[in-house]
Formats: structure tokens, sequence, C-alpha cells
């Protein structure tokens, strides 16, 4: 899978560890190329939880679903122009809570959102959600190696991700973070697997690039290697991989 900001869906599925960063991504004012860039206020305000262009959709206290009420309410907000950025992302929490009834409504957005709003669906079963919705979407988080669809970029073994990784690094945010989503599927032997060799290529690459590259491309890379180092000695602590590829991605990002 592989995508530029600017072709990003204005609906996507993905899960809660991803979530926020690529909310950040929206409002960010950087270049496509760089979102999210850390940097600028839109960036700072997300990473605080402030940002007013960035509304949460979740369960309400003692509710087990996301009701048609809340969602009637989003539909209100969506049409109402972003307050400080260009776009306004909103963030479903545990999209398979939302009843028939609240899919329902939440598909009537799907089919004529407004073009500032991006809708991140965060669930962990994409499955309990109606096809008409899951249609509307790009499924950042299950695409698998076979789909067709232009976007896809197969994974046929752990050297390719490896080098899709390495690649990454040396391209931008947004192509890291969809590397990571099926990083963070690996198990653990895999994991390790995959820490050891991407350390070999960034070792390889300063090498190779000693005389060439600039120093903040070499920078760059020892900067990944020591992240993957310490990412290391979280998995010997016994931390998930899917936690140690989040911190992975929030590392190189920032």
């Amino acid at each position: 899978m592989s995508f530029v900001f600017e072709r990003l869906s204005h609906a996507n599925i993905t899960d809660n560890s991803l979530a926020d960063t690529l909310a950040m991504a929206v409002v960010c004012d950087a270049p496509d190329s760089a979102k999210p860039c850390m940097k600028c206020i839109h960036c700072d305000k997300a990473s605080r939880h402030i940002h007013p262009d960035i509304i949460e959709v979740k369960k309400l206290e003692n509710k087990s679903i996301i009701g048609v009420d809340q969602i009637r309410e989003l539909k209100q907000d969506v049409y109402v122009v972003p307050n400080d950025a260009m776009k306004k992302a909103y963030i479903v929490r545990d999209a398979d809570s939302m009843n028939t009834n609240a899919q329902n409504a939440f598909l009537q957005i799907l089919e004529e959102p407004p073009a500032h709003a991006v809708f991140i669906l965060c669930t962990n079963n994409p499955a309990a959600l109606l096809p008409t919705v899951r249609s509307r979407c790009v499924d950042l988080k299950t695409r698998t190696p076979g789909t067709t669809t232009e976007d896809t970029h197969e994974f046929d073994d752990l050297e390719e991700i490896v080098s899709n990784f390495i690649e990454a690094l040396k391209s931008n945010n947004i192509k890291l973070m969809e590397c990571m989503f099926h990083i963070d599927k690996l198990d653990r032997n895999a994991f390790r697997d995959f820490l050891t060799l991407s350390r070999n290529e960034i070792i390889r690459s300063l090498r190779k690039n000693s005389s060439t590259a600039s120093h903040n491309a070499n920078k760059a890379l020892i900067n990944a290697e020591n992240i993957l180092i310490k990412a290391g000695e979280m998995l010997d602590l016994n931390v998930s991989p899917g936690h140690i590829s989040g911190f992975i991605c929030a590392s190189l990002i920032i």
C-alpha cells in the first residue's frame, strides 16, 4: 500500500495506536510529504489533545454502544467549516460498537462528505461494520498481500518488509506510518528478526554513504539505528511488538 497524503481517503479504518498521529497529519499545515511535521502550531495542539479541528466520537460513560444520536450530532458538526486548520479530523473510537442505526446514519455522511472532513474509524474488528460503510473506507489495518487495488503493496517476506522500512526512512512520515501497519502484525520472533535485519541494512547504508550522503541523511540513519536498539531492549522486557512498533513510529516522526 502506498499513497501520499493528498491521496488519503476521506474515510479510513485503522486502530487506536495510529489514529492520533493520522489525525495530526490531517490538520498539519506542512507540505504533504512531511505530514505530520511535529513542529507547526497544529501539530503542537494535536499532541496536547486541544486542537479544535480534531473531534472524537466514543462510547458514552456506562454505554456499550455508540448510538444514532451521537452520529447525528457528528453530522451537524461535519458541515461546519474548520476552526483553525484547513481540514477537520473525526476519530470514531470503537467504531464497531456503532449499532445498525448509527452506522446507517454514518453512511449518509460518508456518501456526501464535505471536502474538509476526514474520518478515522478505529476498530480491531472491521468485519463488524456494515459492508456499505466498509466499502466507502480505505482499510489501513487489514489489507493483506493479494489485494489488487492500485494503492496496495504486497509484502511477500521479511526481507521485503525491511526493504520498505528502510525506504520509508528516506521518504516521509506517512509512508513510514503505512509501513508500521504491517510491521506491528509480526510475531515476536519475526519482529526480532526485523529489528536485526533493519539495523544491518542501516549500518550497510552508513558505510556505503560515508563519503556521498549528506550529514543530515546519515544523522537520520544513526538516529533510526539507536531507536531500533531501544526497541530490541523493549522486546527483551516482553513489551509486545504492537506497542514497540508504535514507539518506533512515534520516535522516528518527531
